[in-house]
């Protein structure tokens, strides 16, 4: 997926509209004076009804598949289909992309802990079950 079908998604499903303004407010600021990154994933639900604590040994960044500005594992299939191809590839995938909040929790841990040195400084990071790769 490019950049233009992104926009096409955060365009056609304005679930959170303060998050294009809250984006387009951290890019303004270069990495150099504001380390950011923005996490970006479409619904989080727990995988326990508590919270544990230590955390479970079943939540693991490596349970999840990210990607910076682009969903990640995002398929063309259905674009060559003429006039409705994009929107029928977002509605036809948009709801395997949830994830687990437990490993949303350890990815962000993981990548707090590289600091400066994270691949996502600077990007917009979309997540998804690994479960759900077709």
């Amino acid at each position: 997926m490019n950049i233009v079908e992104s926009d096409v998604i955060l365009s056609s499903i304005p679930i959170f509209p303060a998050h294009k303004e809250n984006y387009l407010f951290i890019k303004s600021h270069s990495v150099d004076s504001l380390a950011w990154s923005l996490f970006c994933a479409t619904e989080m639900s727990p995988q326990h009804d508590t919270p544990q604590f230590p955390p479970p040994a079943d939540a693991s960044t490596s349970n999840l598949v990210a990607k910076a500005d682009t969903p990640p594992a995002w398929s063309k299939k259905y674009r060559s289909i003429p006039l409705i191809g994009k929107y029928l590839n977002i509605m036809a995938q948009a709801q395997s992309y949830y994830a687990v909040l437990e490993n949303c929790v350890d990815f962000i841990a993981a990548d707090l802990e590289k600091g400066l040195q994270s691949e996502w400084v600077g990007k917009r990071v979309s997540v998804k079950e690994k479960s759900k790769l077709e």
